[in-house]
């Protein structure tokens, strides 16, 4: 008896799935419209709608094909260094061609994943998918670490590092200065994993003492200026929705004026975005990134009041949603634009080149005086929490005091 052969419905379904991953790769997530993409298979959007539901249905269906697409990649990957003994060198090298090929070209599932991480409003069915890719990605890394002496469950910090180290990597690949500084900021990364003796962040402070940070744009402003009230509304829309939801007309339609009210008041689009970029980090920014020392003793501070001030900025809804999240999702959507738009890199540079500079230089009164908050603990743990934050607003389950106490302590070393 011959095996049955596929359905029509399921064939079509493959073919949609597969042109809708190859669109959306290049297009990106959100631009995938069911019209474009029946035109592309030459179907009408009623079989689209009558196998898949709606466009929510479709991207489940392109989401679980992506994370199959994933999971194989991570065996393929895994399985062709297995029983290399993980020293730094080699460690250190396994993680950034992770990175090399996560963000090449063809690997299309992978931006699937950080289009539909970047969704600031998943349902139940994508929560529970973006939980399982998660869940994936860590039991991959945690079965490779497990021949290693490591820290205990090194897998956790190094999948949320390496969660919005790939979108910089996308963004920011063959710069030298970037190469450089994520090398050296790696490198810090692996010899904590690996109980190693930390080094010196050469080229992260040398990055630093170059950079011309950009003023606040709001700075001096009117609080009921029109310049303030288009900022604040780009900064809203940005943070919603990444850096593509902000245009012209998205911006003018809100503040109930005419869309010649931004070319009057900056020289171009690009100016105002990058502006608006800027004010967002610089308006939400807690009190204590900004230099202004908490209340209390700077000698006495404690894990306690550390989460305490740590536990709003990783809030995810239907609690305010923190600034770590708002602010990753930010990063990440820009670093998804300057893929496609070479004139960005500059800002994504501008973003990655000094992480971590406010919590290293702004740890008086917040860090226990036991951590050892050295310059590249400092950026790991920045990485980490922002990656954190992004996997907690898409799987819906929000990080804890407990997991803000681990992962500070896996990241940073104790004081001797």
């Amino acid at each position: 008896m011959s095996a049955a052969s596929p359905s029509n419905s399921s064939i079509d379904a493959q073919q949609i799935i597969a042109a809708a991953i190859a669109r959306a790769t290049v297009e990106g997530v959100r631009s995938l419209t069911l019209r474009d993409l029946a035109q592309a298979v030459g179907r009408s959007t009623t079989v689209i709608v009558n196998l898949f539901g709606s466009k929510s249905g479709l991207l489940q269906a392109i989401g679980e094909e992506a994370l199959r697409q994933d999971a194989a990649f991570h065996r393929r990957f895994f399985d062709s260094v297995a029983g290399l003994p993980l020293g730094r060198d080699t460690l250190l090298v396994l993680v950034r061609h992770y990175l090399r090929r996560r963000a090449a070209e063809e690997a299309g599932f992978v931006r699937i994943w950080e289009g539909l991480l970047l969704d600031a409003e998943p349902g139940p069915e994508r929560r529970d998918l973006m939980a399982r890719w998660d869940d994936m990605r860590r039991d991959a890394w945690r079965r490779h670490l497990s021949t290693a002496p490591t820290l205990d469950d090194p897998a956790e910090p190094l999948v949320a590092c390496l969660t919005l180290e790939q979108f910089y990597a996308g963004a920011l690949k063959g710069r030298a200065d970037y190469e450089l500084i994520a090398e050296e900021g790696l490198g810090g990364l692996v010899d904590r994993i690996l109980g190693l003796p930390e080094r010196e962040a050469t080229a992260t402070f040398w990055y630093r003492e170059n950079l011309v940070l950009p003023q606040a744009p709001a700075e001096g402003l009117e609080a009921e200026s029109m310049r303030r009230k288009l900022l604040d509304i780009a900064a809203d829309q940005m943070l919603a929705g990444g850096i593509g939801a902000v245009t012209n007309r998205s911006v003018s339609v809100v503040a109930g004026t005419s869309t010649s009210t931004i070319a009057y008041h900056w020289p171009d689009m690009r100016r105002f975005v990058q502006d608006a970029v800027w004010h967002s980090v610089f308006r939400d920014m807690p009190r204590y990134l900004a230099g202004q020392r908490p209340e209390g003793d700077p000698a006495r501070a404690d894990l306690t009041s550390w989460t305490r001030l740590m536990a709003p900025t990783v809030s995810i809804p239907p609690e305010i949603e923190g600034f770590y999240v708002r602010y990753a999702r930010l990063i990440a959507s820009i670093c998804v634009e300057a893929r496609r738009d070479p004139s960005l890199r500059d800002l994504a540079m501008l973003l990655r080149g000094p992480e971590g500079g406010g919590t290293y230089y702004n740890a008086a009164g917040v860090w226990p005086p036991e951590f050892d908050l050295t310059r590249l603990a400092a950026t790991r743990f920045a990485l980490w929490i922002k990656g954190r934050s992004l996997m907690a607003s898409a799987t819906g389950v929000p990080i804890s005091t407990p997991d803000l106490v681990a992962g500070a302590i896996q990241l940073v070393a104790r004081a001797a």
